[in-house]
């Protein structure tokens, strides 16, 4: 007869696990190392030589390196212990997308945000200005709002021409006649950028801070607990203002306010579910035997804080993504970079901040597709980053299956 769950039952051990993690060098410190050194010497010699391309015409600025060095700290303590514990407890694709299909889809639709956002906009290059092409209507729909030179079908008269959509432009044209594709990718990238960069730096920040104050209490709970307090008072678009004000627009500046003043809610959550988990029978019995508290934090409080910590670390990146494009929409962005945000902006006949942008000429609705399409990929986003982080919990919770 199988145990039920009042019974008392031997738990198996991954020893190999744990023998593991007394050896210096590790998978997680070979990865980080590895794409460390590979990042140096990119820098280095694109230092000696200013006409490196890493990738078609792609020449990597600033905000480029920190998102690779921030791809790197992703995969070495992201990819690689989510790969250990799915190895651990393994899960096929086709039982997964038959449980869980909201989380597959989702998986896959952030992958593929991710893969597009760094290899399209290398690979698509970027389209030249033909504003002839301006507010061409997508494939299978028309337009009263005809480009000066239009690639389709052509009906009506002289005062009443409409245009048809052509395969030239799937997706339709902005008013500087830039393909919606293109735009959708180029958002991506941003999308992209703004979500490894928060994640690899931001989140962990967070988790140490919580998990410190959690565990030692006393003095250090109080002196964090109040630092996050005052932090959680400055607003961070108003900082982000001040330094457009000296600096001028930049996604580098954006990501640095916003994370360095919004991961306080998500220390505050953990902090709270480490204090819970000090107290568990199975932290004790490691105190008891020895362990130190940088071990027990380690191996046993942070582990099973997951079910707090990664939906509170999705709903920050979707916020994160969401900030940059609402910020983007109100014209404090780089005029160079392409987000959602500022593709939406194009069709509203709205005053926008920015001396570069200018009213809308046309109304909203004839030029439906410039703000409908990327409102609808920023949505799925959203809706997707929330519900990965459902799975992901569940993936990494020690406590057991939840699907």
């Amino acid at each position: 007869m199988p145990p039920t769950e009042d019974e008392p039952r031997f738990e198996g051990l991954d020893w190999d696990e744990i023998q593991r993690s007394k050896r210096t060098v590790t998978a997680e410190r070979a990865v980080l190392a590895t794409g460390a050194t590979l990042l140096a010497l990119g820098v280095a010699y694109q230092a000696s030589s200013p006409g490196l391309y890493l990738v078609g015409d792609w020449r990597p600025v600033a905000l480029d390196w920190v998102f690779l060095l921030a791809a790197t700290v992703l995969a070495a303590y992201g990819v690689v212990p989510l790969a250990k514990r799915l190895r651990r407890r393994p899960v096929s694709l086709r039982d997964l997308v038959r449980r869980r299909p909201g989380v597959a889809l989702s998986g896959a639709f952030v992958a593929g945000l991710l893969a597009v956002g760094l290899v399209g906009p290398a690979l698509g290059g970027s389209p030249p200005l033909r504003f002839q092409h301006a507010f061409h209507p997508p494939v299978g729909f028309a337009s009263t709002v005809p480009p000066q030179e239009c690639l389709g079908v052509e009906t009506g008269g002289a005062f009443d021409r409409v245009c048809h959509g052509s395969w030239a432009y799937p997706l339709g044209t902005n008013k500087r006649g830039h393909p919606l594709g293109f735009l959708l990718v180029e958002g991506a990238r941003t999308a992209a950028y703004v979500t490894v960069i928060s994640a690899a730096f931001i989140v962990p920040l967070a988790a140490a801070v919580g998990v410190v104050a959690g565990v030692r209490g006393g003095v250090v709970d109080d002196l964090l607990s109040s630092y996050v307090d005052v932090q959680l008072c400055i607003p961070a678009l108003l900082l982000y203002f001040v330094g457009y004000a000296y600096y001028g627009p930049s996604l580098l500046l954006l990501l640095a306010t916003f994370g360095l003043l919004s991961w306080g809610g998500i220390a505050r959550l953990v902090r709270s579910e480490v204090i819970q988990r000090r107290e568990e029978g199975y932290v004790l019995v490691a105190r008891s035997l020895g362990a130190s508290g940088a071990y027990v934090a380690r191996r046993h409080i942070l582990p099973n804080s997951t079910n707090t910590l990664v939906p509170a670390t999705f709903q920050l990146l979707a916020l994160f993504v969401l900030v940059e494009a609402g910020v983007a929409f109100l014209g404090f962005h780089e005029i160079g970079t392409y987000s959602w945000g500022s593709t939406i902006s194009e069709s509203i006949n709205a005053a926008v901040a920015g001396q570069l942008q200018e009213h809308a000429d046309q109304p909203a609705y004839k030029i439906w597709w410039v703000s409908s399409l990327p409102a609808a990929a920023l949505t799925a986003t959203l809706v997707a980053f929330k519900t990965l982080g459902d799975g992901v919990r569940d993936a990494l919770d020690p406590r057991g299956d939840r699907s």
